[in-house]
């Protein structure tokens, strides 16, 4: 596989905005700003149980609930396998802190952190979409979405068996922490504060995942794992409820993948930068405000012959795309 002379700028400007090129007490301090205002969040919309009849609670509640949550999957366990939710002086003690911190917001959520996230999203960046990926393996659009998506929001308690951590078999410690963490607080919020309370942070996590399959559609469906280089196997998606569905700049994923430690706060720049790299014909293909296209399987994988231009350069890559462009 040829890399693109554009591909391998792209990569290096990434070096700009790299997590070790930024003030770390700012850093720091932005980080745990933003999730402490997302736990905030997350406390208001319960406590509103108090106030607000079941009905109009149970309509706008789990919306709420799903976006903050999956904030904390983005902001904190995600930045935590790149070892850049906190960063400090000593590389080692970073990345230690890193894990902790990571381990402990995952605990509520059946989550495997060591082997999901810290482990997992490592050969994710390494071989994005290949059958040894445990996070997008299978980023599925059109009809086999759908289904997903229905099963997720008429059938209560099916979060369970889409449970990512699934793959890696029973873990006691890992349901116990899920069952101490989040099961049992959320019964109590159904017992002390309204039953409306304990249905809608059941309802969030559903959100959760609706939201995450969407998610792997936009970065990484419609024939993306076909592409020769890894760097080429992710579309930044662009709408208007990114701040919502993808927060944190999490849609920003084809600038992720080409350097994976740009703060999530930096991305928006680096997007701004590689729109004077990646050239112009291209753009559609890996910047788009296509998401319903994303959504269907609709939206083709760029040709061979617009990224890689004379025959001899497509016999190189002869895998990089399955559409017509």
């Amino acid at each position: 596989m040829k890399r693109q002379p554009w591909m391998r700028q792209a990569i290096a400007a990434g070096k700009e905005f790299h997590a070790m090129r930024q003030d770390s007490r700012l850093h720091n301090t932005r980080n745990l700003s933003w999730t402490a205002a997302v736990l905030i969040g997350i406390a208001l919309v319960l406590a509103a149980g108090a106030l607000v009849p079941p009905l109009p609670y149970l309509l706008v509640a789990p919306w709420l609930l799903g976006s903050l949550i999956f904030s904390i999957f983005i902001l904190v366990i995600h930045e935590c396998s790149h070892n850049m939710f906190v960063l400090l002086s000593d590389r080692a003690a970073t990345k230690i802190w890193n894990r902790r911190i990571g381990m402990a917001f995952s605990a509520p959520f059946f989550t495997d952190y060591l082997k999901h996230w810290e482990h997992g999203h490592t050969i994710h960046h390494l071989r994005p979409c290949e059958d040894d990926d445990p996070q997008d393996r299978f980023p599925l659009t059109g009809l086999p979405l759908y289904w997903r998506l229905a099963v997720l929001a008429l059938v209560p308690g099916s979060v369970v068996a889409f449970n990512p951590s699934n793959q890696y078999g029973f873990s006691a410690r890992r349901l116990a922490l899920g069952v101490v963490l989040l099961v049992i607080p959320t019964v109590l919020l159904g017992m002390y504060v309204g039953w409306h309370v304990g249905v809608a942070v059941l309802a969030g996590m559903h959100v959760v995942q609706m939201f995450n399959m969407l998610k792997k559609a936009q970065e990484h469906g419609n024939g993306l794992k076909h592409a020769a280089d890894p760097l080429l196997r992710s579309r930044t998606y662009l709408y208007r409820l990114a701040r919502f569905s993808s927060p944190f700049h999490i849609n920003y994923h084809f600038e992720h993948h080409a350097n994976f430690m740009v703060p999530w706060y930096a991305l928006p720049a680096y997007h701004a930068r590689l729109r004077e790299i990646v050239p112009e014909e291209l753009q559609p293909w890996f910047f788009h405000h296509r998401y319903l296209d994303q959504v269907r399987g609709t939206f083709p994988t760029v040709s061979v012959e617009l990224v890689y231009g004379g025959q001899d350069e497509v016999a190189e890559a002869p895998e990089l795309g399955v559409g017509t462009g």
